[in-house]
């Protein structure tokens, strides 16, 4: 053999023994993260629990189809949890650190995007990092059909007791 077989077959031992080792860290990274997330997973039920709430489902999913030019292209909606407290429904989405404030763009569309397809009561971002769980709950439009319904509301509760004082007279 010449020097420049040795070359190509330490290239290649090099790129193999790199491609192995590689694969590997990243196993061992992915079991790593899975574990720190299956420890901030029970450490969130207990805090939940301790909390008053009562943990409903873990990692639910719910199945959506997004059409795009009439074709579907069908996915799903995964959440951390759905809790109840006082029979309301929650999703809880655990975040950790810098990523849990809600008025961030990304957040905001997340928690948007739960609360459309859950339709539950509110959000609950919970920062284990932190320790602390605020309530999210969206709001748009000026609500004029809420306002439209307490205006006939008061009409007829009006139009009722002017009947009334009109027929007893």
């Amino acid at each position: 053999m010449i020097f420049t077989d040795f070359l190509i077959l330490g290239i290649i031992l090099g790129g193999l023994l790199f491609y192995f080792l590689d694969k590997k860290i990243n196993r061992l990274k992915i079991k790593k993260r899975l574990s720190k997330a299956k420890k901030a997973e029970e450490n969130a039920i207990k805090f939940l629990e301790e909390k008053g709430y009562s943990v409903v489902a873990i990692q639910e999913k719910q199945p959506i189809v997004v059409y795009i030019d009439d074709k579907p292209y069908p996915s799903h909606v995964q959440v951390d949890f759905i809790v109840k407290k006082g029979g309301k429904r929650y999703v809880v989405e655990v975040k950790t650190g810098q990523k849990t404030r809600a008025t961030t763009a990304p957040v905001r569309r997340q928690l948007l995007e739960y609360f459309l397809v859950f339709k539950p009561h509110g959000i609950l971002l919970l920062d284990m990092e932190n320790g602390t769980l605020k309530k999210i709950e969206f709001q748009w439009g000026n609500n004029l059909s809420l306002w439209t319904k307490y205006l006939v509301t008061i009409f007829l509760g009006l139009l009722v007791g002017i009947i009334s004082w009109w027929f007893f007279r």
